[in-house]
């Protein structure tokens, strides 16, 4: 599986005092990578995912991407205690590639933004003519890191 990095300046800073290699991910972040998928709406939701109590559906966002990004919202905070971004990155590496295994390869988009507190990991499928983000990362006051598979 092929990645690409995408990055505002703000997440440069924080990326290039990671080590050269992206560590083990937690059992706790595996666990959930693990988890499985369910397709529902048109979406592909991590099963882990769904278990969270919402009254959230597709209608109350503009596109599936959005609500994608809703629901498969993780923070990764929540299951570690340190090392945010780089659990964060080795948890969308097992992510993508569980999803691959669920459906055929096709291009997934994780958006990794730095927080106080941690980092926050929102997974889409990648559709033409649906973005989350604007084009210019720059203009985020927030770190973000996209990760895209190929």
């Amino acid at each position: 599986m092929v990645l690409s990095y995408e990055m505002n300046s703000k997440m440069v800073d924080i990326y290039n005092r990671l080590p050269v290699e992206v560590g083990r991910i937690d059992p706790a972040l595996q666990k959930l990578a693990f988890s499985g998928f369910k397709e529902k709406d048109g979406c592909t939701f991590l099963t882990a995912s769904l278990t969270t109590e919402t009254n959230a559906s597709i209608d109350m966002f503009p596109d599936r991407t959005g609500y994608e990004c809703f629901i498969n919202s993780i923070n990764i905070d929540d299951f570690v205690k340190n090392n945010f971004l780089e659990q964060g990155i080795s948890f969308v590496q097992e992510v993508f590639s569980q999803w691959n295994k669920f459906k055929p390869p096709r291009k997934r988009i994780a958006l990794l933004i730095a927080t106080e507190w941690g980092v926050k990991v929102k997974i889409h499928s990648h559709r033409q003519d649906e973005w989350w983000l604007a084009d210019d990362l720059e203009g985020y006051e927030e770190p973000i890191l996209v990760i895209s598979s190929l």
